[in-house]
C-alpha cells in the first residue's frame, strides 16, 4: 500500500514538473515587433490682444477679454459738436471742418512655436463697408472690408505692438451705432 501511494504521488510530481516546464517555456518565450512612426511637426503662431501699459489715460481704453484672441473695445459715445461724452480713456480730434475722429490704442502680441521664422507680417480686415463718410483706420492706415490691409512687415515675436484703432466720421452722418469687427492676420515671415 505504501508502495501505490509513493508511485502516485510520483507521477503527481511528475505531472506538477511537467507543468512547470510548460509554463516556463511560455514565459522563457521572444517576440521581436517593430513599430515605424512618422509625424510632421507644424510651425504655428498666435496672436492675443493686450491692455496697453497706459489703460485707462486718454487714448488707452481697457479691452473687454484681454489676453485672448477674441476682444472687445468700446469707444463711447460722440459727435461733431459734443466731442467724446462718455468715456474719458477716448481720444477725441477734430479733423479739419467737417470730421471728428475718436481713437484708443491697445496692444497686439504674436508668439511662435517649432518655427525658425525670425518675425511675422500683421494685416487687418474690417468685417463690412462701412456707413458713407465713416472710415476705421489702424495706426492711420485705412482698412476695407476687401481685403487685408498691410499694417507691418517684420514686427517681432512676443513683443507687444501698440496698434490704435481709429475712426473717423464725418459731421453729417446720421445718428447711428457704428459697430464692426476687425480681423488680424499674422503671417510668419
Amino acid at each position: 500500500m505504501k508502495m501505490g501511494r509513493s508511485i502516485c504521488d510520483l507521477k503527481f510530481l511528475l505531472a506538477g514538473m511537467a507543468l512547470l516546464c510548460g509554463l516556463a517555456d511560455h514565459s522563457c518565450a521572444q517576440v521581436n515587433a517593430q513599430l515605424t512612426i512618422n509625424m510632421t511637426v507644424q510651425p504655428s503662431i498666435s496672436l492675443i490682444f493686450q491692455n496697453n501699459p497706459s489703460v485707462g489715460s486718454n487714448g488707452f481704453c481697457p479691452l473687454t477679454n484681454p489676453g485672448t484672441n477674441n476682444v472687445g473695445l468700446d469707444l463711447g459715445t460722440a459727435s461733431f459738436n459734443g466731442g467724446s461724452d462718455s468715456l474719458a480713456c477716448v481720444a477725441y480730434v477734430h479733423i479739419g471742418a467737417s470730421f471728428y475722429q475718436v481713437s484708443s490704442a491697445f496692444d497686439v502680441v504674436v508668439t511662435k512655436a517649432n518655427s525658425s521664422s525670425p518675425n511675422y507680417r500683421l494685416a487687418a480686415e474690417i468685417s463690412s463697408a462701412p456707413p458713407a463718410n465713416v472710415v476705421w483706420l489702424i495706426n492711420n492706415v485705412t482698412l476695407t472690408n476687401t481685403a487685408f490691409t498691410s499694417l507691418d512687415a517684420t514686427d517681432n515675436y512676443a513683443s507687444p505692438v501698440t496698434k490704435t484703432l481709429q475712426v473717423q466720421v464725418r459731421n453729417n452722418v446720421p445718428a447711428q451705432i457704428l459697430q464692426e469687427t476687425i480681423t488680424f492676420l499674422a503671417t510668419a515671415n
